[in-house]
């Protein structure tokens, strides 16, 4: 699949502003995505996506991160974060050195779950892993602590969001699955587009 990247991505980089109780001193990086993006495919059809402009619930039209001393935080805003069967942000947060993700879901109206692995070797213990779906606001906040990343200077953020329908009226025995990029307007789990630089303060 053919990625576009870089024209939905709007980056802004400000320094000295608080985020979710990080230090003032903290870089703040917003990206912009592209509202109306979301794709859909079905199992039977797995990864032939067809544009999916009416859901909403995996819409993502900005993520604003900031990287603590102690914390990298992430707040990805959607257009409007319904109740879905499944709902799961996916972050892939990239080091000088490694590569880790950083999943947040939620099954209908229960508490949001976490799961945190090395990318390529597989799950990792992170104690103080945290992640929030809040429908009022249309925010999933994801707070990764800095040591299980390995303390790095710097991160890059990829995002993805995925999730299923309750139902699907006209057609109860199919089961849709939707899909955004944060950071790009293709979905591509393969080629997952990257924001620019967080740097540690």
């Amino acid at each position: 699949m053919t990625r576009h990247l870089g024209r939905t991505l709007l980056p802004a980089l400000l320094s000295a502003t608080v985020l979710l109780g990080a230090p003032a001193h903290a870089e703040r990086v917003v990206t912009e995505d592209l509202s109306g993006d979301a794709e859909a495919w079905v199992a039977e059809q797995e990864f032939q996506f067809v544009p999916a402009p009416q859901e909403a619930s995996v819409d993502v039209v900005r993520t604003v991160a900031s990287f603590g001393e102690r914390r990298l935080r992430v707040r990805v805003h959607f257009r409007d974060l319904e109740v879905r069967a499944r709902h799961s942000v996916s972050l892939l947060v990239r080091t000088p050195r490694s590569s880790f993700l950083a999943a947040a879901e939620r099954r209908s109206a229960r508490a949001t779950t976490t799961r945190f692995q090395r990318r390529g070797i597989g799950p990792a213990p992170c104690g103080g892993l945290r992640a929030d779906h809040d429908g009022r606001a249309d925010v999933v906040t994801v707070s990764v602590p800095a040591r299980c990343i390995g303390d790095p200077r710097w991160v890059r953020l990829g995002a993805t969001v995925t999730a299923t329908p309750r139902t699907d009226p006209d057609n109860p025995s199919t089961v849709f699955y939707f899909a955004d990029d944060a950071h790009g307007d293709t979905f591509d789990d393969e080629a997952l587009a990257l924001g620019p630089r967080i740097h540690r303060g």
